[in-house]
């Protein structure tokens, strides 16, 4: 039920939200292609579930992994909300996943007034950066899971981080929570990530005979420096001899990440080897650049942070841009006629969903300045009354929200939609936990 109510954006527009990445996704999956830019992971775990038949089963499967999280993550802080008042020192309660109830209306909540459901809906990686951080809390914190529940969280964790590189990032940062405040659990907690960069390194082994977790993201900070301001004092203490591509670029090189990265005409795709060719370039052209005015980059990073952190609202991924290019095509090419005609019937293609989502983005503020007015208040309190569960729980997603702008907007470019995944992670910790202890129960 509530995978169902989180898919309602999906319901609403008639198909699953599709990006024009999705197509980068469908095409690992469907031709084992191995794009320079993303992780051979969600393209091929999509490959498993649409069987080149129907996005529909993607959008089901992405619900169900978001819902058992959730499911799993209130249960345990309703439980423990119950049980730790009366609970003596070192006593083990075991924690009961019920509340269908409470679990249902969190599930309401969130998919009224927050974009949670947005990017359940959507076939990107995206929902699976907030998931990161929920997935390595219940590591850390609920001890008396199953075997079975915790090689599923185990196995969703490992897959969340691993889809996407910023996501490293997110689970490195949380886990530094997990070794202040619960260290004992960290060798549990950290397996995913180290699985993730496991899984990583194989697959760019094999795909790019390329022994690294990411072997071109240097070009994603290159373009985010020349835009700085950064690339352009280094380009002319070092092109005496024009031995650099870049050199040509002195005289008009972009100050936008966007056309540095994706122009057709742009510095990147114009070098012969496109981004693969010039990731080495790029690499040199950093750490010159870091040399030459380490303030001067650290102030742009924060910068960008504190930008990104500030970039909430829906939008940037619910237009129909360059979709029939993208996914269009790759429907056309590989999915049968009647995939294709329901997502040509789609809101999303008839360009009525991006209109309808505005009253969602005002109703999404409000939430969430309530959701952090709430959430400081209950750090506050966990803190006075020394509530080690809590205080783990809410500077895990503290501390996922900063990393996570850093690793998007500092480390690529500030936009709304990376922010947006996570933030409503504001919004669901006040809802699973209560203010006042219910009545305990008896140990």
């Amino acid at each position: 039920m509530g995978a169902l109510i989180l898919l309602w954006p999906a319901l609403w527009n008639a198909y699953p939200l599709v990006f024009s990445d999705t197509n980068a996704f469908l095409t690992q999956g469907i031709l084992g292609f191995f794009v320079w830019d993303k992780p051979f992971v969600y393209g091929p775990w999509m490959a498993l579930f649409h069987w080149q038949y129907s996005l529909w089963f993607v959008a089901v499967m992405q619900a169900l992994i978001v819902s058992s999280i959730l499911w799993l993550t209130t249960g345990f802080m309703r439980q423990y909300g119950m049980l730790h008042a009366l609970a003596p020192a070192g006593c083990n309660v075991p924690v009961r996943n019920d509340g269908l109830f409470h679990y249902l209306m969190v599930c309401m909540v969130l998919a009224v007034v927050t974009a949670a459901p947005w990017f359940t809906s959507l076939l990107m990686p995206d929902i699976f950066a907030p998931i990161t951080v929920l997935c390595l809390f219940l590591l850390a914190c609920h001890t008396t899971m199953s075997r079975t529940v915790r090689a599923w969280v185990l196995l969703v964790a490992s897959f969340a981080i691993a889809s996407h590189l910023s996501h490293l990032v997110i689970a490195a940062a949380v886990l530094l929570i997990v070794a202040l405040f619960k260290f004992r659990r960290l060798k549990l907690a950290i397996l995913p990530l180290f699985f993730a960069l496991l899984l990583l390194v194989c697959t760019n082994l094999y795909g790019f005979q390329k022994f690294a977790v990411s072997p071109f993201g240097s070009v994603f900070m290159l373009a985010r420096l020349a835009a700085d301001g950064h690339i352009l004092p280094v380009l002319k203490l070092q092109c005496a001899d024009k031995s650099l591509h870049l050199c040509s670029w002195q005289e008009r090189l972009p100050t936008d990440s966007d056309e540095f990265m994706w122009s057709g005409q742009g510095p990147v795709w114009s070098h012969p080897g496109g981004p693969i060719g010039l990731a080495p370039e790029a690499t040199k052209l950093i750490l010159a650049a870091v040399i030459a005015d380490p303030l001067g980059v650290v102030r742009s990073l924060v910068r960008n942070t504190g930008t990104q952190l500030l970039m909430i609202g829906l939008g940037d991924t619910l237009a129909d841009d360059h979709l029939d290019l993208t996914v269009g095509a790759r429907l056309k090419s590989d999915f049968p006629l009647a995939e294709q005609e329901r997502y040509r019937n789609a809101r999303q293609l008839q360009r009525s969903l991006l209109p309808s989502v505005q009253i969602f983005n005002w109703l999404g503020r409000i939430s969430l300045f309530v959701g952090l007015v709430l959430t400081s208040f209950l750090l506050w309190r966990a803190w006075v009354k020394k509530d080690r569960v809590l205080t783990v729980l809410i500077m895990m997603v503290l501390m996922g929200l900063l990393a996570n702008a850093f690793a998007t907007g500092a480390l690529s470019k500030p936009n709304y939609r990376y922010q947006t995944r996570i933030a409503w992670l504001l919004v669901f910790v006040p809802l699973i936990v209560p203010f006042r202890a219910s009545k305990p129960t008896r140990l």
